[in-house]
């Protein structure tokens, strides 16, 4: 790694928990090379960081261990409570843990919950009555940081303590499989939310401010010009729905969606397209494949680069002059051929005014953006490099 044109290669590597059983992390090798790239182009460490579509905050804690300032920007109320516990976790993780071990030992105490049905069906009766109970007296707590500790830990548990597909990040139950205690669920994840906590609270540099915004990506919450880098990752067009693939938090905790602001999104996207250009290497899909406003996969085609190009935009609004933007991206199989995604993101780029813009094929590896593989039935990964399905690249620009 290099800082202000110096190798520190030997330098501790940065620490990056997992926190929660998230979809999609940067791994530390990913964010490493990206963030060596992104000084080599700018001839500097850059002292403001922006992840644009945060996540867990992988981006932020590594610029955060670099005593980087950053910023984080992140629609999911998934997202922004695990980023909120992450850098502003208990300041006695000890003392958390014996809350949690205390919450988990009460027995039932209320005999009516009020959680959908469907949530009772993932769950079942005994586990929502637990789910309940252990809401009331999180809610008894005073001190918020706490609160948001137990909860994210909560969250973490549901999915082992559901009949939820083994392996699967589709919403699929498996007939054969009955749910199990939620308590031994919620210790095993407090444990390892105590454990991530505690070493990446370690780590990080002092005087390095970090802030969280929950907003939507395509109006960012940032002066203009303030931001040196943009090191992200942003939706890949139907690869996810975060929020589908959380929906036992977003039940449990009665969360709205707010689907019609998700980048990607699959559904629910009306007739339009007046007006509306394909980027290169996507006019073929938009028009032939897809038939244009005719299909739902056309419209939500159309709905993303409407919504990236807003997005782009917002991004050269808050670089500086000459600021990089490093973007990963990746061209999966679609219809059973390839779909050019990095391709047409580097042409939208263009479109919008940067410079020097550039893409790098990633090597295939066991510390890939995403896994090697996915059975489109179950939503199941694969680690078998035979069942490669994606391409990966990282776009690089400046402004």
């Amino acid at each position: 790694m290099k800082i202000e044109g110096v190798d520190v290669g030997s330098a501790p590597a940065p620490k990056l928990g997992w926190f929660h059983r998230y979809p999609a992390r940067f791994h530390a090798d990913t964010l490493v090379e990206m963030f060596d790239q992104v000084c080599e182009k700018l001839g500097r460490t850059p002292s403001t960081l922006a992840d644009t579509f945060a996540g867990t905050g992988s981006a932020l804690s590594f610029a955060r261990q670099l005593g980087i300032a950053s910023v984080g920007v992140e629609l999911s109320q998934l997202g922004v409570l695990i980023c909120r516990t992450r850098f502003w976790p208990p300041s006695d993780l000890e003392a958390a843990m014996r809350q949690a071990e205390s919450i988990a030992l009460l027995a039932p105490i209320v005999s009516k919950y009020e959680f959908p049905k469907e949530l009772v069906k993932w769950l079942g009766e005994t586990n929502c009555r637990s789910l309940a109970s252990y809401f009331v007296a999180i809610e008894k707590i005073d001190d918020p940081k706490l609160r948001r500790w137990l909860k994210l830990a909560l969250s973490s548990a549901l999915r082992p303590a559901s009949r939820w597909l083994s392996g699967s990040i589709k919403a699929q139950i498996d007939p054969n499989r009955l749910p199990t205690p939620i308590a031994r669920h919620f210790l095993r994840s407090a444990r390892a939310l105590k454990r991530d906590c505690a070493a990446e609270r370690a780590s990080f540099a002092e005087n390095s401010p970090v802030s969280i915004y929950r907003c939507d990506a395509k109006t960012l919450p940032l002066n203009d010009r303030s931001i040196d880098a943009i090191i992200t990752s942003p939706p890949y067009w139907k690869m996810y729905d975060y929020f589908e693939v959380h929906r036992l938090t977003y039940l449990a905790f009665k969360w709205s969606y707010h689907s019609s602001c998700q980048i990607g999104r699959f559904s629910g996207v009306e007739r339009d397209g007046a007006g509306f250009v394909p980027p290169r290497y996507m006019k073929d899909w938009y028009s032939r494949e897809f038939r244009k406003e005719q299909t739902g996969d056309g419209r939500s085609l159309r709905a993303y680069w409407y919504s990236m190009r807003l997005h782009v935009a917002e991004a050269k609004r808050v670089l500086r002059n000459g600021g990089v933007v490093a973007y990963a991206i990746a061209n999966p199989i679609r219809n059973g051929r390839r779909f050019y995604l990095a391709q047409a993101l580097a042409t939208v780029f263009k479109e919008t005014g940067f410079r020097e813009v550039e893409l790098q094929e990633r090597q295939q590896s066991h510390r890939r953006i995403l896994p090697s593989g996915r059975d489109v039935a179950t939503g199941r990964f694969s680690s078998n490099p035979s069942g490669q399905s994606v391409h990966e690249y990282v776009l690089y620009a400046r402004r």
